[in-house]
């Protein structure tokens, strides 16, 4: 199977690479739904999920990552990994995916562009550091050890367990497991009589 995997990249890695993100994305968020408990699936959150993860493991991590590779080979090894670490955790993710995530996300599941900015705006500091927690060292590991044409593969095998283990713990607060949301995202809005939600973005880089 992998070595079919292998002539289908190479022939068509676009498709193949959107294909991935499709799969994964998708049931990342059955998971992270499923694990919050939900009794019915939510068939327009999926839509919103899996086609947010088809385009953006698709066509745009095969072009970031194509691109990052062209410039700063992994052969150049720490001397081209920093400043790949420095676009992608500082610029791609706080600038161009956290943005995407909320237009992308908020317009499928028919929110107001205001509704979205609002969500944005609640949820933004804390998402973006749950990202560095998660992909910072594993970016340093997608970069130094993987092979370019299957880094977008990697990145959104990993979104899905980083989606659902962002759910996970948010779940498991009624049994004590609170402590490391706090630990991962800082203190929770609750005390002020905010209530706080968490969305598995499924995604980054």
């Amino acid at each position: 199977m992998f070595k079919a995997y292998e002539r289908a990249l190479a022939r068509r890695p676009l498709a193949v690479k959107s294909a991935t993100g499709l799969i994964l994305g998708g049931c990342g968020d059955f998971t992270a739904q499923r694990l919050e408990g939900g009794t019915a699936y939510d068939s327009r959150r999926g839509l919103a999920f899996g086609s947010l993860a088809t385009f953006w493991n698709g066509y745009c991590m095969h072009n970031i990552l194509g691109g990052l590779e062209r410039h700063l080979p992994r052969s150049g090894g720490v001397r081209t990994l920093v400043p790949k670490m420095f676009i992608t955790q500082l610029i791609v993710n706080p600038f161009l995916y956290l943005p995407l995530f909320y237009t992308w996300t908020g317009a499928v599941l028919g929110r107001t562009p205001a509704q979205s900015l609002e969500k944005a705006r609640r949820e933004y500091w804390v998402t973006l550091k749950a990202t560095w927690i998660f992909f910072v060292p594993f970016n340093v590991v997608n970069f130094t050890l993987v092979p370019v044409r299957h880094q977008a593969a990697t990145l959104a095998t990993f979104s899905f367990f980083y989606a659902t283990t962002i759910s996970a713990i948010a779940n498991a607060e009624h049994s004590g497991g609170g402590w490391a949301l706090d630990l991962l995202l800082g203190p929770r809005a609750p005390r002020r009589g905010i209530k706080r939600t968490v969305s598995a973005t499924g995604g980054g880089c």
